[in-house]
This record gives C-alpha cells, structure tokens and sequence, in this order.
C-alpha cells in the first residue's frame, strides 16, 4: 500500500533523528501520507492531522470526518471534542511520547501555545522532500491533469473576441475544466489583456479584449488530486509589433536553452542563471522578475524553486514548471511555461 510505504520513509526519520513522534497538519502532506482530506474546508479549520510515531500512525479530526477517516490509512483514529488541545495532550501522554517533531512552515502559534510545554522539535520540508520525486501512478495523474490544459489551449484563439472580459474568458476556463471532469482549477486562473499582462499574478478583471493587444493566460486544473500549469501568450489581431515578436521569440529560446540545460544531476540555481545571462546578453535581464519555475504535483507550488540560490540538484522524477518571461508595464508581458519530467537523459515535456 503506497500510504504505508511514504509513512515508513517518515519513520525512518522519527528514528533516526531521535524524536518520538512527528506532528503532521499541512493538508497536502496529510493526504500525502494517509489519504484524508487533500483540503481543508477553509485556512483557518482544519479537518484533522496525523501523529505519526516508529511503529505507528495516528489520524487526529472531529465527528464530522469519522466516517470518512476510516476509509483512509491509520493504526487508529482519534475523536477529539471541545477542548482539542487537552485530548492531543492526553493522547501524548498515553502514548507515552516525549519529544515530538513538527512541520517548520506549517505549525500554527494556537498549536505552539497550547502545545509547548511538551518537548517540540522543528523540522523543515521532511514531507515535502519525499513528495518532490513521483512515482509512476503520480507521474500519469499529472499527464492527464495536463492533457485537459493542452484542449483548452487549443480553442482558446477561437473562443477569443472583441468585448470579452478576462472574467469571462477565466470563467470559460473553469467551466471546460468541470465539464472534462477535473476537480476544479489547481489556481485562480491568470487571463491578463494589455498592460494587465505585466502582472506576473495578474487577477481576471472586467477590462474588456480590444483588437491588436497581447493576451496572456496562466492556468491550470486539478485531477484525480493532481495539479496542471501552463502558460501561453497570444497576440489578439493581424499585426502583432515588432516589440512583441521579438520578446516573444526571446522569451521562448530562453526556455528552450533551459529545458536542454535540464538533467538529473545538475545544479537547479545553474538553469535559472542560464535563462538570467541570457536575458542580460539580449539587454532586457531586468524584465525578467521571478523564479524560473518551480515543482508540482498535489499542489500548484511545491519544491523544488528554481531560483537563483537553489544549491540542491535536480534529481530522476521530480515534475517541474520551466516559465521564463519578460514583463514591461509600458505594454504588458510575455511568459511561455511547459511542464517537464526530469530524466537521467534530460527532460521530458509532458
């Protein structure tokens, strides 16, 4: 069973680290390692977390969730009522646990100050670097999460028309999405038109398409729990400027030059100051105002960054977003983004 297999890695680390226990409340790596819950229902109501000890894995939520918690992988689930904190105190207890581990990034203060007289110990990205490598049942739920943003792509150019809004084109998105079958947007789809595309995280407006204005879009769905992200930029009208053209075509060799830089092996700062050098050589490296992608998989966002200070290397079967792009408030932006597997040979585009 895959759950018991990820939940053995962090074992692993419980033993070797000298800790008792370790403290999973992250949503994503609760679903990561059991199966319940992918999302909480909002960020400040938790559906539940795991306790997860050397020989056993603990599933902590509220009545609401039990029947849905026994569908799921746990030695045993927990039932906590009113005073939550007091319960998980005297399960602790019970369980005779002393030192107990915890997410670094996900640790909320109303756990550290109802917790801290116990002896707590942060750690960071344990879950997260175990989830950075897919297997090859994850590696096909994110081919087909993608293979829904190639269609959409495809009729996208078509669909497009004077008077549209970005709303409106955001909203035929989603919609394609749902009706394909996907669980829904893995992020607020991007549809920027004119000097909106400026925006690295531009959100949807009512600003209205007119003839002869750049257009781009960054979305992406989720699938079978599995996220999707691209990035494509259209020039809506018969005469696209120079200016666009030729950023364009900068912005598409810069991640050209980094998809064949990209090994297993390699350094991952090393690809991004390739696009970086790139761009300065061209005389527009101030234009280029992000990381040059990042990994994903049950999120949109997950490690590794391909930023320009990331000293780890990139390994076999991390899925990574490569999306360089140039931003100019005078007239709007272009980012051009693929999803590719890493490979011992290289990548591949998926």
């Amino acid at each position: 069973m895959i759950f018991k297999e990820r939940c053995l890695k962090v074992k692993e680390f419980i033993s070797k680290n000298n800790i008792d226990a370790f403290l999973v409340l992250n949503p994503s790596n609760r679903y990561y390692l059991s199966g319940f819950e992918l999302k909480d229902v909002q960020y400040n109501e938790s559906a539940g977390f795991l306790l997860i000890t050397r020989d056993k894995v603990f599933l902590f939520t509220d009545s609401r969730y039990l029947e849905e918690a026994k569908k799921h992988y746990a030695d045993d689930i927990f039932i906590y009522k009113e005073n939550k904190f007091y319960f998980i105190k005297q399960k602790i207890k019970e369980l005779n646990l002393n030192n107990i581990g915890f997410e670094y990034d996900f640790f909320p203060y109303i756990f550290w100050e109802n917790l801290k007289d116990l002896n707590l110990f942060s750690f960071k990205g344990i879950i997260e670097n175990i989830r950075k490598i897919k297997n090859k049942e994850e590696i096909e739920k994110i081919r087909k999460a993608n293979k829904l943003v190639y269609e959409v792509f495809e009729i996208i150019p078509s669909y497009l028309k004077e008077g549209i809004t970005e709303i409106e084109l955001a909203w035929f998105i989603e919609k394609f999405f749902r009706e394909k079958g996907a669980q829904g947007t893995s992020f607020e789809p991007i549809v920027a038109f004119g000097k909106n595309s400026a925006l690295p995280h531009a959100r949807p407006s009512e600003k209205k398409l007119k003839k002869e204005t750049v257009v781009l879009i960054d979305i992406g769905c989720r699938y079978l729990d599995y996220c999707s992200d691209q990035t494509r930029t259209f020039w809506f009208g018969e005469n696209p400027p120079e200016y666009f053209l030729t950023t364009l075509e900068l912005v598409k060799r810069a991640q050209e030059k980094a998809i064949n830089f990209i090994q297993a092996g390699k350094i991952i700062k090393d690809a991004y100051w390739l696009v970086k050098e790139y761009f300065q050589a061209k005389g527009v490296g101030e234009y280029f105002t992000h990381a040059l992608g990042h990994g994903i998989g049950l999120d949109t966002h997950e490690i590794p960054s391909l930023s320009p200070a990331n000293e780890n290397k990139f390994e076999e079967n991390m899925v990574v977003t490569v999306e360089p792009g140039l931003y100019y408030p005078e007239w709007g932006g272009v980012r051009w983004e693929y999803m590719v597997l890493v490979t011992k040979e290289g990548v591949e585009i998926i």
